[in-house]
């Protein structure tokens, strides 16, 4: 019995749990490798194999990171940080092998569309936060910390969506209009990726300058309270040490971690390839595929969030939305633009415009000091909105 305890703490899951998806997962490799004409029965159980790859190897791959910052001397905000890329490594691995397989399109809308489903999670988290008590005040690492990178990504994503614009009329000009014709160049994405990637250096060294500042400044006082302090500091590496995991444990955490994201994402991307291609293809469009692979992606991994919210920890239900907006829209999207001309596909443009639309939101929250229900509602419809369109002027967008 101690043992069943022990393992669900260790990996988040029930025993019986592990040998169930264990016994699955084996099933279905090995009938995909075996059968020659595949079923959709089949195709379907590929989608729930790699969707739970993509969520439970990343609550893993988070352990594991959060351990090894703990090992490093890294901050809880920049640890949560990196854990949070590993929250969206799953539609990153996902994008990057459909890119591979020729599949732009799909990987792309993919990426963005799993921002616009965490975009629908900030609009519950917020509402459901807000319910009873109408408004909530902003969290101080948000105000302080993310502030920057949110009013950096507002005008470049709408700077992308003028571009983007500019292409089309170019485009129309021409003799035949093509949409190929239209696209997002490498430079101009490699600067939305490399934002985010200056943003994380800046949270880093902004870090250490305040902590050297700190102790030129306090020397004197650290100096009167040495046995006080001694006392705390060994309090707290031992609450520390407590919650981290051993060496051992942290490197198995990250090779499981992932492993199966790896394994999540390759078994989605041959869902799709199935559908489209396979003996199992049906009418479906390739961007409900996509609008299908972002959820799978986004929301077991982020809905987090909103469970954040309904135990009052509006903090981390927040961060973990936001962040996934951010890395979505700027560093997955401009990684993925460096590696091919991404086609800047209308439903692109719109999806880029509706995140700027929803971060110019948020920043008017943080300078007011405070999230209310009638935001939660309208960031929830931009969103709506936007899918709606998608799916009313489907024709457009073929």
């Amino acid at each position: 019995m101690n043992f069943l305890k022990q393992f669900k703490k260790t990996f988040h899951i029930s025993f019986w749990e592990a040998i169930i998806a264990l016994a699955v997962i084996t099933v279905f490799f090995i009938l995909r490798y075996c059968l020659e004409q595949i079923p959709l029965p089949l195709v379907i159980l590929g989608f729930i194999v790699g969707t739970w790859l993509a969520f439970r190897p990343s609550e893993w791959a988070v352990e594991g990171l959060n351990s090894s910052a703990k090992y490093v001397g890294l901050s809880e905000y920049v640890a949560g940080i990196f854990s949070s890329l590993a929250s969206n490594l799953p539609e990153a691995v996902i994008a990057i092998m459909l890119l591979l397989k020729g599949q732009e399109l799909i990987a792309v809308i993919t990426v963005l569309s799993a921002a616009g489903f965490n975009t629908l999670i900030l609009g519950f988290a917020i509402l459901v936060a807000t319910w009873k008590k109408w408004e909530i005040k902003v969290p101080a690492d948000l105000e302080k910390k993310e502030s920057p990178l949110i009013r950096w990504a507002i005008v470049a994503l709408l700077m992308t969506t003028v571009f983007a614009i500019i292409e089309y009329i170019h485009a129309l000009n021409s003799e035949i209009f093509v949409l190929s014709d239209a696209q997002l160049t490498k430079p101009v994405a490699s600067l939305l990726a490399l934002s985010y990637v200056i943003y994380l250096v800046f949270i880093i060294g902004r870090k250490d300058v305040k902590k050297d500042k700190l102790s030129v400044s306090d020397d004197i006082e650290q100096q009167e309270n040495n046995e006080t302090i001694e006392k705390n500091d060994t309090k707290s590496h031992s609450q520390e040490h407590e919650k981290r995991l051993s060496k051992p444990m942290t490197i198995l955490m990250l090779l499981m971690g992932f492993t199966g994201i790896f394994f999540g994402g390759e078994a989605l991307t041959w869902c799709v390839e199935e559908l489209m291609h396979g003996t199992t293809s049906i009418e479906l469009s390739p961007i409900a595929i996509a609008l299908i692979l972002g959820a799978a992606g986004a929301v077991p991994e982020h809905g987090i969030a909103i469970v954040s919210a309904i135990n009052h920890d509006i903090d981390v239900a927040l961060g973990n939305s936001i962040g996934g907006i951010l890395q979505s829209s700027l560093l997955i999207f401009g990684v993925l633009g460096m590696i091919i001309s991404i086609t800047l596909h209308p439903f692109i443009v719109l999806q880029l415009a509706a995140i700027a639309g929803v971060l110019w939101f948020v920043k008017r929250c943080i300078h007011d000091g405070k999230f209310d229900t009638f935001e939660a509602v309208m960031i929830i419809l931009i969103q709506v909105l936007i899918f709606v369109i998608l799916f009313e002027d489907i024709s457009i967008f073929e």
